[in-house]
């Protein structure tokens, strides 16, 4: 089998990982921001949050997004939704320093969240680092792989934490 006939399988395989690891990540956003709601003054109102809560609660959803990444890769060497779709980061194993560069690069907007302008450029940039894996064949490493060093391949072999 030619390299070409294999890539754009294992491309799709990890944009189903991503949007597994993504509602599997939500939902604990979800479930910390509901946590936080009884905490934060005037609540975790979406419609019209202070400045101290929205600022809290996008802090939070960095951490979760980000965590999740860092955590489960350090532990299973790949996120839930990588193990399902056999897939994982290379070199392995990433280091915790390259997992959250990527994870960064992915939802560090969350960060700049309430500062106008750079909200917008770093959403731009989480937007396009994963469409920008479409443009580098045959490996389609996208933004945040090519700034962490790394790349998603292939899993062979069994699984052990």
């Amino acid at each position: 089998m030619q390299r070409g006939e294999s890539e754009w399988p294992l491309f799709g395989r990890r944009v189903v990982a991503r949007v597994v690891d993504l509602a599997v990540a939500t939902g604990i956003n979800l479930a910390v921001s509901a946590g936080l709601d009884p905490v934060l003054p005037g609540g975790a109102d979406v419609a019209s949050p202070t400045l101290l809560s929205g600022a809290v609660l996008a802090v939070a959803a960095f951490v979760v997004y980000a965590g999740y990444e860092v955590v489960l890769t350090g532990v299973y060497g790949a996120t839930p939704g990588k193990l399902l779709l056999k897939v994982r980061l290379d070199p392995e194993p990433p280091t915790p320093r390259a997992v959250l560069i990527r994870s960064t690069v992915l939802f560090g907007y969350l960060l700049v969240y309430f500062v106008p302008l750079v909200n917008l450029i770093a959403l731009m940039v989480s937007v396009y680092a994963p469409f920008s894996a479409l443009l580098d064949r045959p490996r389609h490493r996208g933004l945040h792989d090519r700034l962490a060093g790394t790349g998603v391949v292939a899993r062979l072999g069994k699984v052990e934490p």
